[in-house]
Order: structure tokens, then sequence, then C-alpha cells
């Protein structure tokens, strides 16, 4: 039988270049400096990069070896010649028995747990693999009120991904910090911190979101495969970051920090 998770990823991984774009959104860029702050405490030793893409996020280590895998071949390729410090593996994160035991120092998981079906074996395969004192951040989106199950697949149609697993629509959830540190416990691990992260992105850019999904919503009936979507998509989030850097200045990002009490990501690091 196809594995229709494995032929979407792989296709997504050539044809969609999902890290340029996440990493020039604003989004992406608050993340970005979160995370590397955040890899730059964990204590020397390897690192492992699950579902890596690129590898953009793991690419600054010098504290031992760093290890990236991802199902997507393609974005794979494309992190050897950027980041060719990284050794990449093609894996696939729902069978963890490709590492061995007690083998890795530190991992990072990126975004990645919204993807899985069943996130408990992945979890449960890499607590195997790290070493007693290992450490893993985890992050993931967050949510308030009704969680999230699945995302249609939107722009993706405009990189010639017209299906996925589901149809028209891939698994993407989310989690409270109180559900992550739950499931990362319940896998054997040490919850040493929770929380949630991307406060700058609360409150404000509500309109562009509205602005964003208004115009999903008319691309995906008249023209849901056009490449014009990718130029709007472009346009959004070079405003939404112009923006944010104007106002940034006047101490917005401390506003932000002070006005929400929670941020958009959700995160966890946990022990061995």
């Amino acid at each position: 039988m196809p594995d229709k998770y494995r032929s979407f990823y792989e296709l997504a991984g050539r044809q969609y270049p999902e890290d340029e774009l996440t990493y020039s959104s604003l989004s992406g860029l608050v993340r970005k400096k979160w995370v590397q702050a955040r890899i730059r405490e964990l204590p020397a030793g390897t690192l492992l990069d699950c579902g890596c893409n690129t590898g953009r996020l793991a690419a600054d280590w010098r504290k031992g070896l760093v290890y990236g895998v991802d199902i997507a071949l393609g974005a794979l390729r494309r992190g050897r010649v950027l980041f060719p410090r990284i050794n990449f593996i093609q894996g696939d994160l729902r069978r963890l028995d490709f590492l061995r035991a007690g083998a890795i120092d530190n991992a990072v998981v990126i975004e990645v747990l919204e993807h899985l079906e069943d996130p408990r074996d992945f979890l449960n395969g890499l607590c195997r693999a790290l070493k007693n004192g290992g450490r893993v951040l985890i992050t993931t989106p967050g949510y308030k009120r009704v969680r999230p199950r699945e995302l249609s697949l939107g722009i993706l149609k405009s990189y010639g991904i017209a299906s996925a697993p589901d149809g028209d629509h891939y698994r993407h959830t989310a989690y409270k910090p109180s559900e992550l540190a739950a499931l990362v416990s319940d896998a054997g691990f040490k919850v040493l911190d929770q929380g949630s992260f991307e406060h700058e992105l609360r409150g404000w850019v509500k309109p562009l979101i509205v602005l964003s999904h208004g115009i999903d919503i008319i691309s995906g009936r008249w023209f849901p495969h056009s490449r014009l979507n990718i130029l709007i998509a472009r346009v959004l989030r070079q405003v939404e970051v112009n923006l944010f850097y104007m106002l940034d200045p006047f101490g917005f990002s401390g506003f932000l920090r002070k006005a929400f009490r929670e941020g958009r990501r959700t995160f966890v690091l946990g022990g061995k």
C-alpha cells in the first residue's frame, strides 16, 4: 500500500521552499531568534535536528557534531549546499529505529510534532535514542479555544502539490503547554521547562490575518493553482515584517510580551 504521508512530504520537499518562505516571514524570524537562543543553552555534545528541512536552525551548533533528519530528500539536498557542516540523514520520524540507543546528547524538534499522527511513538523512540542526561527542545503551534486538526493545501497548490494524505488537507494540530508537557513526560522525559513564545505576533496582526484568509478564500475558488498566490503571500509577509520593525524601536516587543500572557507557540524543554 502506498505511504501517502511519505509521498506528500517528499513531494513538498522537492517543490515547496518551506525554509525560504518561513524564515522570510515575521513568525519565522521571531521563531528562529528564540529557538537559536535556546539551542545555545544546551550542553555540549551531539545535536540531532528532527524534521530539519535544510537544517537552518541547527547550523550554528559548535559544541559537537550536528545531525539533521528529514523525510524529504529534496530539502536535505538543499541543506547540503547551504550548511555543509551538518550530517544529513533521510529518515522517517515515525520510526526512529535507525538511531542507536543512547547515541544522542541533545535533540530539537521544531514545529514537527503537530504533523505526526502518533507523536507518542516518535517521542518514545527519541527518548530511547537520547543519552542519560540528554536534553530535548520541542516547539509546536499553540491554541486558545478550539484545537485545530488539519490545514488545507492552500498555497501549496501554487507550487504544484495537488493533493495531501487526506485529500485537500494535511495534519497540522497544536498543543497547549500542559498538553505538550504531558506527552513529553509520558515518553520518559523529565519536563525541565515549559511555556509559550512568539508574543510579537499577538493582537496587532489580526487585520492582516483576516485579509490573508479572505484572499485565500477568493483564490481557492477562482485561481487555486496560480503563481499569483505566491506573489500575494510574499507582499503580505513583507508588509507584516516592515510594520513590526517600524514599531519595534519604540518598545513594541516588550509591550506585547506584557500585554499577552501566552504567545502563539508552545515549547517544552525535556531531560532524560
